[in-house]
C-alpha cells in the first residue's frame, strides 16, 4: 500500500452553529457509471458506523449516498444552514467520518470552487476520491440507463444518440484542435462543445479541481482494478479517509466475510444493463474522439503524482479501452495532447479512423 499516503487521523469537523453537525471530510466526487454506489455502501456498511452518510433530503433514497449540494446550482442556492442540517450532531470524542458520494461533482464547473467557499480554511482536511472508468465503455453504460427512463431516449438507437453529440464536438474541436470542450459553458463558439460526453473528459476537469485541492487531497480509483481488487480499493479509500490501518483492516475483513451474493447486489445497477454490442464503428469513433484527453490526463497524474488505487496502477495506462486494458502496461507520454482525429486505437484485428464503416450494426 505503500502509493497511498498514510493520511493524519481523522478529526471531526464541526459547524460553528449552537448544535454543531458533523460535516463531510470525504467526498466521492465522481464518476457516474464507475462504481460509486458498490464503493459507497461498502463504506457505510462495513465500517461499523465510522463511516456516515447523513440524512436523507427532499430527493428520496439517494440523497442517502448524493446530496448534490456543491454541483446542482438549485441545491447550492439552498445555502450553508440547510447543507449543515442533514448531517448528525457532531461530538468531539466520536470520531466518525462523514461522506458525500455524489458521483456527478467533477463535472460542475463551480462544484469545487463552492466548496472551497463553504469550507474556508478548513478545506484542507477534506479528502477527494474519483471512480474513473475508461470512457467508452461508461458511455455505453450510460447510455443504456437513460433508455430506463423511458421518453425519447426509449425510441432512440445508440448511433442516433451519439451521431449529434460527436458531430457539435468534432465541430468545436476543428475550430480549435486543443479546446478542454468543457465546461459547457465555455464562451461562443464553444459553449455545450460536448453534451453527454463531457462526463468522461477527465483531464480538463482535474485541472480545474487542482486548482482549489492540492494533489495530495486526491485519490483516483481505477473502475477496472476496483472489480478485480476491490477489497485493495476499499482498503485505500478507508486509509485515504484517515483511519487507523487497525480499523481499514478490520474493515476489510468485514467486506470479505460478507456473503458473495450480496456483494455482487452492490455490484449490479440495474438500469444500466445494456443490450447486445456496441457497432464497431461507434467504438472507433468514441475511442478516436477520448484518445487526447486520456493521454493528457496520464501525463497530468504523472506530474502532479496523483494516487491511483489499486497500487499496481500507478502510471499505468488504466483507461485504455478493455480489449488493450493491463494493469502491468505503463504510461508513456507518446500522444500527448495530439489534435482529434490524429490517434488510432485497434478494436479486435481492424483499425478504424473516424470515417470508417461500422463492421456491426447496432
Amino acid at each position: 500500500m505503500a502509493c497511498i499516503a498514510i493520511a493524519p487521523a481523522n478529526q471531526n469537523l464541526c459547524s460553528t452553529v449552537r448544535a454543531p453537525r458533523l460535516l463531510p471530510t470525504l467526498f466521492v466526487i465522481g464518476s457516474l457509471k464507475a462504481g460509486s454506489t458498490s464503493l459507497w455502501a461498502n463504506l457505510v456498511d462495513h465500517t461499523n458506523g465510522r463511516i456516515t452518510p447523513g440524512y436523507l433530503t427532499h430527493k428520496g433514497d439517494v440523497s442517502r449516498k448524493e446530496k448534490d449540494f456543491f454541483g446542482d446550482p438549485s441545491m447550492w442556492r439552498l445555502g450553508r444552514r440547510w447543507y449543515e442540517a442533514i448531517w448528525p450532531r457532531c461530538t468531539k470524542d466520536d470520531h466518525k467520518v462523514a461522506v458525500d458520494a455524489t458521483p456527478a461533482y467533477h463535472v460542475w464547473y463551480d462544484a469545487p470552487k463552492n466548496m472551497a467557499t463553504f469550507f474556508g480554511p478548513k478545506l484542507p482536511q477534506l479528502k477527494l476520491v474519483w471512480m474513473m472508468r475508461e470512457p467508452v465503455s461508461k458511455f455505453w453504460s450510460y447510455f443504456w440507463e437513460l433508455k430506463q427512463y423511458g421518453g425519447e431516449f426509449q425510441r432512440m438507437s445508440f448511433s442516433q444518440f451519439l451521431a449529434p453529440k460527436l458531430a457539435r464536438a468534432h465541430a468545436c474541436l476543428e475550430k480549435d484542435p486543443n479546446s478542454p470542450l468543457w465546461p459547457p459553458s465555455l464562451p461562443p463558439p464553444f459553449e455545450s462543445c460536448a453534451p453527454h460526453l463531457d462526463h468522461g473528459l477527465y483531464h480538463p476537469q482535474l485541472v480545474r479541481w487542482l486548482q482549489f485541492f492540492h494533489p495530495s487531497q486526491l485519490l483516483i480509483i481505477s473502475f477496472a482494478g476496483f472489480i478485480s481488487q476491490p477489497s485493495e480499493v476499499f482498503h485505500d479509500v478507508l486509509i485515504h479517509a484517515g483511519l487507523p490501518r487497525t480499523e481499514a483492516k478490520g474493515a476489510v475483513e468485514r467486506l470479505q466475510q460478507a456473503p458473495a451474493t450480496a456483494h455482487r447486489k452492490k455490484m449490479e445497477n440495474s438500469r444500466a444493463k445494456g443490450h447486445g454490442r456496441m457497432a464497431a464503428k461507434s467504438r472507433a469513433q468514441l475511442h478516436e474522439f477520448y484518445a487526447p484527453f486520456i493521454e493528457r490526463l496520464y501525463g497530468l497524474l504523472n506530474d502532479k503524482h496523483i494516487s491511483v488505487s489499486p497500487c499496481r496502477e500507478m502510471g499505468t495506462r488504466f483507461l485504455d479501452p478493455p480489449e488493450n486494458y493491463s494493469a502491468s502496461v505503463p504510461w508513456r507520454d507518446n500522444a500527448n495532447a495530439r489534435p482529434f482525429g490524429q490517434v488510432r486505437w485497434k478494436t479486435s484485428a481492424t483499425q478504424f479512423s473516424l470515417g470508417s464503416e461500422s463492421a456491426h450494426s447496432e
